[in-house]
């Protein structure tokens, strides 16, 4: 029988652990960075590129106490990042928020649907920065004080882009451009 070195051993241990961590995060972590890219290879992309940089810190993540935010913190910034480079790039690579939010729907599908693209085409009329206040808070759910430790701005800063952007929404919605058979 062949006798694992002790390093290797350890090693695939850790890995193992790391998966255990992370796991139950991967699916909000996809849709987050989705809805900041706008594009499922960049969000895979932006993902994969967190987590490999988390690799090795497994025993730091134990730590955590509450790994989710603090994950999709480290995912933010990230973006960010990524957003400045490109921004710099002579390349214009920008999110068509308009292209996200125009799946038109297909008959038999609930109003349900029909209604979470009416709000994601809302969203794409909104300022980026009220966008992202928005995603977090609104539809993922998290505290002011995690959005704004998440977004790195005070809980007021949080706030008012909250009552901002929902005034905006407000209008959108209520102003009854955003329909079906209407392009934003």
């Amino acid at each position: 029988m062949y006798a694992w070195p002790q390093k290797l051993l350890r090693r695939r241990s850790r890995n193992a652990r790391f998966a255990e961590l992370i796991h139950p995060h991967i699916r909000q972590l996809y849709h987050m960075a989705f809805r900041w890219t706008g594009n499922r290879e960049e969000a895979e992309d932006l993902v994969q590129d967190v987590l490999a940089s988390l690799l090795t810190r497994s025993v730091a993540l134990e730590k955590i106490q509450r790994l989710g935010p603090w994950l999709i913190k480290v995912l933010y910034h990230r973006y960010v990042d990524l957003y400045r480079r490109r921004r710099s790039s002579p390349i214009d690579e920008e999110v068509d928020w308009e292209t996200v939010a125009s799946g038109t729907p297909e008959r038999g599908l609930s109003s349900q649907v029909e209604m979470q693209r009416i709000l994601l085409q809302a969203l794409s009329k909104l300022e980026v920065d009220w966008r992202d206040t928005v995603l977090l808070h609104d539809v993922e759910g998290y505290s002011l004080l995690e959005v704004a430790d998440i977004l790195g701005i005070s809980v007021g800063t949080v706030k008012s882009r909250l009552h901002r952007a929902h005034k905006k929404l407000k209008k959108l919605l209520s102003e009854g451009t955003i329909s079906e058979g209407h392009p934003c």
